[in-house]
């Protein structure tokens, strides 16, 4: 993509790496920059957040058979994984502990989508989801339909995207390293970072399957 030249990972990493600094948050100067980045398309993106969103709504209790037809409907049942089709098999109750958990943190996932698609500007490192988010999304309560979300979704500036991966990589490093020596910092949140950090990799790197992005910093 053309407009990849335009972004320098290395002066990314070294002016993060500044202003992480300069809010408290230390991270190590020899962490490499990222790889130049190959976005994926906006519409593939949009329909990994819009299946995110019907399996979050499992765990605010809607029957999966709902949930099931609203998928099918919206055409999103070929962006299931493996794991979020068995999710759609089984009552939320029977689940193992580990998934209501995972599905639970789906709702990080999606916010971090809104925030490249331009809908809210507040990507943090500690802080929990608002509750304007629903204002962006389809009700699937009331049966709304995905189509018109996915057709009108917009990537922010690709430059801003990416500037936003490394500071979350560059954040997740000191999040990881604070947890190892029994630290704690009210400037990061580990399990915010993570899933935060992996909706913009799914972002930032076209050849990623979202079961296997590695979170290695």
């Amino acid at each position: 993509m053309w407009f990849n030249r335009k972004i320098n990972p290395e002066k990314i990493k070294v002016k993060n790496t500044k202003i992480l600094r300069r809010n408290g948050i230390e991270v190590i100067e020899h962490l490499p920059y990222l790889e130049n980045p190959t976005f994926r398309k906006s519409k593939e993106v949009a329909k990994r957040m819009m299946t995110l969103l019907g399996l979050f709504q499992l765990h605010l209790k809607a029957p999966k058979e709902i949930i099931k037809n609203w998928i099918e409907e919206n055409k999103l049942t070929e962006t299931l994984t493996r794991e979020e089709s068995e999710f759609l098999k089984n009552d939320y109750n029977e689940l193992t502990e580990q998934n209501q958990i995972d599905i639970y943190w789906y709702v990080e996932t999606i916010w971090t989508f809104a925030w490249i698609g331009g809908f809210h500007n507040n990507l943090t490192f500690n802080t929990s989801v608002e509750n304007t988010l629903v204002s962006y999304l389809p009700n699937i309560e009331r049966n709304e339909s995905a189509k018109s979300f996915i057709e009108g979704f917009k990537y922010r500036n690709e430059i801003e995207i990416f500037t936003m991966l490394d500071k979350f990589y560059r954040a997740h490093w000191f999040a990881r390293n604070n947890k190892l020596k029994g630290i704690t910092s009210d400037k990061v949140d580990l399990d915010i970072i993570m899933e935060r950090r992996k909706a913009l990799e799914f972002t930032c790197f076209e050849e990623l399957i979202w079961d296997e992005i590695s979170l290695d910093t």
